[in-house]
């Protein structure tokens, strides 16, 4: 799928997607965004989220990933808090830039700081830490401009000299 690519309003919902109601919901319950944004439009973006575009992957492929690195015996239990944090931040993330608390920038960030923690073998310190940030953005007590790649993982500077 290209980024230019449109979704056909009101066309089927993916059966790989948490439900539809959910997200119809969390719309609703979001009076701010309706000037910025119709139903529908939200509803597009919330599959960008998930099956991604040209300019990135999705959360289905980066749970993938995630799933493909990690013990077989942890696969539920990764595969719950990945679906439990793509639900949230799909909710949040496809809304109109005017309003959201999760941009593409938090996204990227978290997505990249992910597989640093699958290379460092880090992922229950990693998700338990993501997890709580997602949760203090949406409860409002952590701003969305608080999220940097060094909240997570030390950023190593090459010296080019």
């Amino acid at each position: 799928m290209s980024a230019c690519s449109i979704f056909v309003p009101g066309g089927p919902w993916p059966s790989d997607l948490p439900p539809r109601q959910y997200f119809v919901d969390y719309y609703q319950a979001s009076p701010d965004n309706h000037e910025y944004q119709e139903q529908d439009e939200y509803l597009n973006w919330v599959r960008v989220f998930y099956q991604g575009n040209a300019l990135s992957p999705g959360w289905h492929l980066l749970t993938e990933e995630l799933l493909f690195e990690s013990e077989a015996a942890r696969h539920e239990e990764y595969s719950l808090k990945m679906a439990n944090l793509g639900r949230q931040i799909s909710a949040e993330w496809a809304k109109g830039n005017e309003v959201r608390l999760i941009d593409t920038r938090c996204a990227s960030i978290w997505r990249d700081a992910l597989i640093e923690a699958i290379e460092r073998d880090d992922l229950d310190n990693y998700i338990a830490r993501f997890e709580n940030d997602v949760n203090a953005i949406l409860g409002r007590e952590l701003d969305k401009e608080e999220i940097s790649r060094e909240r997570y993982y030390e950023v190593e500077e090459f010296d080019f000299l």
